[in-house]
C-alpha cells in the first residue's frame, strides 16, 4: 500500500510538472523572461535550499546528536534574508539569469568561463550527493530496489520534468512540494508524538546529548554556516536564477523573505523524526534511513506513502534545480561558444537534450559517493567551489576597484585552498569557509589594488 501510494504520487507530481513545459521558449525554460511572482519565487528557493540535507541529512543527525541538526536549515539559510535586503542592488546589475553573464560583462570572458565549468564540475558531485538522500527514502518505499537503482529513480523523476519544463515545472512542483511537504510532517508529528510522551517524553528516552540544541555545534561552526550559506548563495546559479527570475525588486525581495521562513523550520521537524527513529530502533547504523524508517514505522500506509512521496519530491526538487542550472550554463556554452547564431528553437532543444544527458552523466560519481556523512561531505562541497566566486560577485557589486586580474587571482586561489583544506583535512586549523574566505578577498583585494585595469568597468 506504502508502495503504491508513493508511486502514485510522485508520477502524478512529475506529470503536473512536465505539463507546465508546454508550448514555452528559452528564456522561459532558463527563467529569464522574469515573470515569477512572489510564492512561486519563494517556493522554488525554499525547495532547492530544503532539499536532502535538511530532509534526510537532518534526520541522520538527529539520530546521531539530537535535536541540534536543526541548526542547518536555520543557520545556512540566511543567504535567503540577505537576498532580500540586496535586492535592489543585485536586481540592477545582473544582467540576466546567468551569474556568468555578470562576471563576462564586469570582468570579462576568463572570469566568466571559471565560473562556467567550476559550476559544472560542482554539480557533476552535488547532483550524487543528493540523489544519495533520496535513495535512502526509495529503499525503505521499495525494498526490491539496491541503491544504485533507487538513484536511478530518483534521478529520473527530476530530469523528466525539469529537462522538459525547466523553470516553469520547478515553480509548480516547487509549490506543490514546500507546502504539502509541512502540512503533512506537522500532522506526522502531532499525531505521532504523544506514543513517546510528547517531546518530553521523546528526549527522555534518548541520550541526555540528544536535547542540546548545541551538541557537535560551536558558535564558530553556526557562524561559518552562516557565512558560507551567503557567501556561496549569492553566487549560487540555482538560487540566483530563482531569485532573478522574479518579476520586479519587489517580488524578488518578498519572495526570498518566503523562502526562509518555508526553509528555516525543516530542520527542526527532521531533526525530530531522526530523534524518533533512535528511540524506536538503534540499529539503524549511522542513520541514514532514519527519515524514512520513521515515516514508514508509526505512519500508516496511506499517510506515510504521502508523507515519503511529498520528501522525496521536494529532494528531487533540489536536485531538478541543479540540473536546470546546469543546463543553462550549458546553454551559455552553445549560445557563446559553439552556436552563437542559434535561433530559440534550436537553443531550447540543445538545452533540454544537454540537460538531461549531462544529468544522467552524473550516475558515474553517483555510485562512487559514499552515503556516510553527507551534510559534512556537502558543506565541504559546496563551500569549496562556490566561496572563491564570493569577491568577485561581492567586490564587483560594490568597489568599482575590483579588477580583471583581481578577479581570476582570487577564483584560482580561493579553489586551490578549498581543494587542498579537503584533500589534506586541514579542518583542525579552522572552518574550510573561512580559509577560502580570507584567501579569496584577501587576495582578490591586493591583485586588485596592484594590477589596476586601464579602463575599469562600472561596478
Amino acid at each position: 500500500m506504502t508502495t503504491m501510494v508513493w508511486a502514485v504520487a510522485c508520477v502524478l507530481i512529475v506529470v503536473v510538472g512536465i505539463m507546465a513545459g508546454r508550448g514555452i521558449t528559452s528564456k522561459q525554460w532558463t527563467g529569464g523572461d522574469r515573470s515569477m511572482g512572489p510564492v512561486a519565487v519563494g517556493c522554488v528557493l525554499a525547495a532547492t535550499q530544503i532539499g536532502g540535507m535538511s530532509v534526510v541529512g537532518a534526520a541522520q543527525n538527529g539520530y546521531v546528536g539530537g535535536i541540534s541538526a536543526s541548526w542547518y536549515s536555520i543557520a545556512s539559510g540566511v543567504f535567503l534574508l540577505v537576498f532580500a535586503a540586496l535586492a535592489n542592488v543585485l536586481r540592477n546589475r545582473m544582467p540576466s539569469e546567468k551569474v556568468p553573464d555578470y562576471f563576462e560583462k564586469r570582468f570579462g570572458v576568463a572570469s566568466s568561463r571559471l565560473y562556467t565549468y567550476a559550476w559544472l564540475v560542482m554539480g557533476f558531485i552535488y547532483i550524487p550527493i543528493q540523489l544519495k538522500t533520496i535513495a535512502g527514502i526509495i529503499q525503505i518505499v521499495i525494498p526490491s530496489l539496491n541503491v544504485h537503482l533507487a538513484v536511478v529513480v530518483g534521478l529520473t523523476l527530476a530530469a523528466l520534468y525539469t529537462g522538459i519544463a525547466g523553470m516553469k515545472g520547478s515553480s509548480i512542483i516547487g509549490k506543490i512540494t514546500c507546502f504539502g511537504t509541512y502540512i503533512l510532517l506537522a500532522v506526522f508529528l502531532a499525531t505521532k508524538l504523544g506514543q513517546f510522551g510528547g517531546y518530553s517524553g521523546l528526549v527522555a528516552q534518548l541520550p541526555a546529548t540528544h536535547a542540546d540544541w548545541m551538541n557537535g555545534y560551536s558558535f564558530a561552526r553556526i557562524f561559518s554556516m552562516m557565512l558560507g550559506g551567503t557567501l556561496g548563495g549569492l553566487v549560487f546559479q540555482t538560487f540566483m536564477q530563482a531569485f532573478l527570475a522574479a518579476k520586479d525588486e519587489k517580488t524578488a525581495a518578498t519572495g526570498s523573505v518566503l523562502g526562509y521562513v518555508l526553509a528555516a523550520p525543516i530542520s527542526v521537524l527532521c531533526g525530530i523524526v531522526g530523534m524518533m527513529a533512535l528511540a524506536g530502533n538503534k540499529e539503524l547504523g549511522n542513520g541514514s534511513t532514519a527519515f524514512a524508517w520513521a515515516i514508514n514505522e508509526y505512519a500508516s500506509p496511506l499517510f506515510g506513502g504521502l508523507i515519503l512521496a511529498l520528501a522525496t519530491m521536494i529532494i528531487v526538487a533540489t536536485v531538478a534545480a541543479m540540473i536546470l542550472a546546469c543546463g543553462t550554463m550549458l546553454n551559455k556554452v552553445y549560445t557563446t561558444q559553439i552556436n552563437p547564431k542559434a535561433d530559440e528553437a534550436k537553443s531550447l532543444k540543445f538545452t533540454r537534450i544537454a540537460s538531461i544527458v549531462f544529468a544522467y552523466a552524473t550516475l558515474i560519481a553517483a555510485f562512487a559517493i559514499p552515503s556516510a556523512s553527507l551534510t559534512s561531505m556537502f558543506l565541504a562541497l559546496v563551500y569549496s567551489m562556490t566561496t572563491p566566486f564570493s569577491f568577485s560577485l561581492l567586490g564587483g557589486v560594490f568597489w568599482k576597484g575590483a579588477s580583471k586580474a583581481g578577479s581570476i587571482a582570487s577564483i584560482v586561489c580561493g579553489l586551490i585552498t578549498g581543494i587542498c583544506w579537503q584533500v589534506f583535512s586541514l579542518g583542525y586549523i579552522m572552518e574550510s569557509v573561512y580559509a577560502i574566505f580570507i584567501v579569496t578577498f584577501v587576495v582578490g583585494i591586493v591583485v586588485s589594488l596592484v594590477c589596476k585595469d586601464k579602463e575599469p568597468q562600472q561596478a
